[in-house]
C-alpha cells in the first residue's frame, strides 16, 4: 500500500483539528514524471519532543483499528458491548492510499481508497459512522462507495475488509503505549476469537485482524521464522550487524489448560501435529506438552514441508499460541482495555506466571560470533543487548513481507542503537527488503526519528518536519536536500540546534567568550592563558570559533 494524505479534523494528543499532512502527490498529478512507487523510501518524522510525529503513528493505527472493528464479524459479545462505530479516537478524520487489487502488485493493479468519518452531532442528525470508497487504477471515474460496518449476524466482513492492508505492524522503542493501545486491544480479540472457536467447536486457523505488534515475545518468534526459512543473503544483516550465524536448539512449553471441560489448545490440534513432526523429540503428560527442537538441514527441512516453506505461516503459528496466555485476563479488565480511548492501560492487563500461561519459549539458545573473535559461541537469545532486540525487531519482520501488503508503523527505532548502527539502518532496511524479494509498492514505511543519520538517509520529500503548533512540511518544501546531507547540518535545520557539543562544556567556552567581549586588545600572554584554560576539551567547532576570536583579538605589538 502507499499512503496519500491524512487530514485530522478532531483534536488528537499534539495534534489539533484541521491537521493535514500530504504524504505524496496523487500519482495522476505525477503521471508525467515516470515515478516508480516499487522504489524503497521510507518517510522520515522528525522534530522535537511533543510536536505530533509519533502521534500521527497512534491516529494511523487507531483508524485501521476502527475500520477493521467495524468490519470484521468475529467479535466476542464483550467486545461488541463496548464498541461503537460512530466513535473513534480521533473522532473525525479523512485517509487516501492506493492498495493492490491484485497479488501482482503493479500500478496499474492499483485503487485509490479513501475513508471518511465526521464526529457524531446528534444536533444533525449525524450517524458518525466511517464511510469507504475506492477508485480503480488510472483513477479517473467516479468513486465507488462501499460498506464498512458488518450487517448483524454476518458470517462474512464487511465489504471493506478487502481494501484494508494484509498487515498493520507497530513497534515503539520507546515503550509509546498510546501506539500499542489498538494492538493490544487486537491481541485481546483474537483471543476471544479463539475461545468462542473453542467452545463451538469451530475450525480455526488464522486471527482475523491484521494488526500486529512487535515486541520481545514477537521477536523471539520472528528471528526463529527467519533463521529457518530464509536463504543465507536474506540473513546477512544478522550475520553481519549482530553477528548471529544460527539458531542451535529451543524448546516450546505448552500447558494445556482446561477451559469449558476441553483443553484449551484441543482447536490447535492440527498445528501442533505439525510442531511435533518438526521436533527432535517431544513428550506429553496430562497437563503439559513439551516440544525440544535441535536445528539442523533436516529439522529446517521439516519445518519448511510442513509450513509451506513460508516463514510468516510459522511465525503466525507462534503469534497465535502468544495470544492464548491471555486467558488470564478477566472480562472487566478487556471492557476496560477495550473502552480505552487513547488513554494509559499500563498495570490493567496482568502478566501471567509461566505456569498460567499457555505457551512460552525455553533454551532458546542462538549462535553468536563476537566482532573480535571468530569464535562462534552458545547464547540465550534474553542475553542480546537492547540494541540488538531492537534491531532484530525491525529487520526481522521486514525479511517476511513477501506477498503482504503492509503499513510498518516504526517509533523510533533506533533509541538504542550505536552510531554505526544508526547510519546503516537505512541501507540495512533496504538490504533485508530486496534479499526477501518484497516489492515496495505493497509496503509503506513510516519511521520517527530523532537521529539525523537517518534524515540523511532518505529522500527530501520523505522526510517530513514536525513543529508544535504547525502544519508538518517536507523537506524538499524548506527547499533543504537532505539526502546524503551532513548531520550537523541536519541538526542545526531541522531540530534547530546549532551545537555540536554538550551543554556543560560549552558553557565553558560560552564564560570565556563573555569575559573576552568585553576587551578590545588581548596581550600574547593573556591569549595563551585563555587558551591554556581549554586544554581540557576536545576538538570542537566551538573551540575553534573561541580560537579565532582570542587570534582577532591578540595585540602583536604590545
Amino acid at each position: 500500500m502507499k499512503l496519500l494524505r491524512i487530514h485530522i479534523n478532531s483534536d488528537y494528543g499534539s495534534i489539533k483539528e484541521g491537521f493535514k499532512l500530504q504524504f505524496r502527490a496523487p500519482y495522476e498529478d505525477q503521471i508525467h514524471e515516470q515515478i516508480d512507487w516499487s522504489e524503497f523510501h521510507p518517510f522520515c518524522f522528525a522534530g522535537l519532543n511533543g510536536s505530533g510525529k509519533s502521534n500521527v503513528l497512534e491516529a494511523l493505527s487507531n483508524i485501521f483499528y476502527h475500520i477493521e472493528s467495524c468490519a470484521n464479524v468475529n467479535q466476542p459479545e464483550n467486545f461488541q458491548n463496548n464498541f461503537k462505530p460512530e466513535f473513534c479516537k480521533p473522532d473525525a478524520f479523512e485517509l487516501e492510499y492506493y492498495i493492490s487489487q491484485d497479488k501482482e502488485y503493479k500500478i496499474e493493479n492499483l485503487v485509490k481508497v479513501c475513508i471518511t468519518k465526521k464526529e457524531k452531532n446528534d444536533k444533525k442528525k449525524d450517524d458518525g459512522l466511517p464511510q469507504m470508497t475506492y477508485q480503480p487504477f488510472p483513477f479517473d471515474k467516479e468513486p465507488i462507495p462501499v460498506s464498512v460496518v458488518a450487517e448483524k449476524f454476518a458470517t462474512k466482513p464487511a465489504p471493506a475488509k478487502r481494501y484494508l492492508p494484509d498487515l498493520v505492524i507497530g513497534y515503539s522503542s520507546g515503550e509509546n503505549e498510546i501506539l500499542s493501545i489498538p494492538f493490544l486491544k487486537t491481541r485481546l480479540l483474537h483471543f476471544d476469537e479463539y475461545r468462542v472457536a473453542l467452545e463451538k467447536n469451530a475450525k480455526y486457523e488464522e486471527p482475523e485482524s491484521s494488526l500486529l505488534y512487535v515486541d520481545y515475545e514477537m521477536s523471539q518468534a520472528v528471528l526463529l521464522a527467519n533463521l529457518i526459512f530464509q536463504k543465507e543473503e536474506v540473513l546477512e544483516p544478522l550475520h553481519k550487524e549482530l553477528g548471529i550465524a544460527d539458531i542451535i536448539r529451543f524448546r516450546m512449553n505448552l500447558n494445556l489448560h482446561m477451559h469449558e471441560n476441553k483443553k484449551i489448545l484441543e482447536q490447535y490440534k492440527k498445528i501442533l501435529d505439525l510442531f511435533k513432526l518438526c521436533a527432535t523429540t517431544y513428550y506429553e503428560e496430562k497437563d503439559k506438552l513439551t516440544l525440544d527442537f535441535w536445528i539442523n538441514p533436516a529439522s529446517k527441512k521439516a519445518f519448511k514441508d510442513n509450513f509451506s516453506n513460508n516463514p510468516f505461516k510459522l511465525f503466525q503459528a507462534f503469534q497465535i499460541l502468544y495470544t492464548l496466555n491471555y486467558r488470564t485476563v478477566k472480562p472487566e479488565i478487556k471492557s476496560d482495555v477495550y473502552q480505552s480511548k487513547g488513554f494509559y492501560t499500563d498495570g490493567k492487563v496482568p502478566t501471567p506466571e509461566p505456569q498460567e500461561k499457555v505457551f512460552f519459549f525455553l533454551d532458546y539458545y542462538i549462535k553468536k560470533k563476537y566482532p573480535d573473535s571468530e569464535e562462534v559461541v552458545p547464547l540465550l537469545m534474553k542475553n542480546l543487548s537492547d540494541g540488538e532486540q531492537q534491531f532484530l525487531h525491525t529487520m526481522g519482520i521486514c525479511l517476511m513481507l513477501k506477498n503482504k501488503s503492509a503499513l510498518l508503523l516504526l517509533d523510533e527505532p533506533e533509541t538504542h542503537f550505536n552510531p554505526d548502527w544508526r547510519s546503516k539502518f537505512i541501507r540495512t532496511l533496504k538490504k533485508s527488503l530486496d534479499h526477501s524479494q518484497s516489492n515496495n509498492l505493497m509496503t509503506d514505511i513510516l519511521i520517527t526519528s530523532h537521529s539525523p543519520f537517518i534524515i540523511s538517509d532518505c529522500y527530501p520529500d520523505k522526510v517530513i518536519a514536525f513543529e508544535k503548533g504547525r502544519q508538518p512540511i517536507n523537506a524538499r518544501a524548506m527547499n533543504f536536500r537532505t539526502y546524503g546531507t551532513s548531520v550537523d547540518i541536519i541538526t542545526e535545520n531541522i531540530f534547530k540546534n546549532r551545537n555540536t557539543i554538550g551543554d556543560l562544556a560549552r558553557k565553558e567556552i560560552e564564560d570565556i567568550q563573555t569575559e573576552i567581549s568585553k576587551k578590545k586588545k588581548l596581550s600574547s600572554k593573556e591569549v595563551q592563558e585563555y587558551k591554556m584554560k581549554t586544554n581540557h576539551l576536545g576538538d570542537s567547532m566551538e573551540k575553534i570559533l573561541l580560537f579565532a576570536q582570542l587570534n582577532e583579538l591578540e595585540d602583536t605589538d604590545a
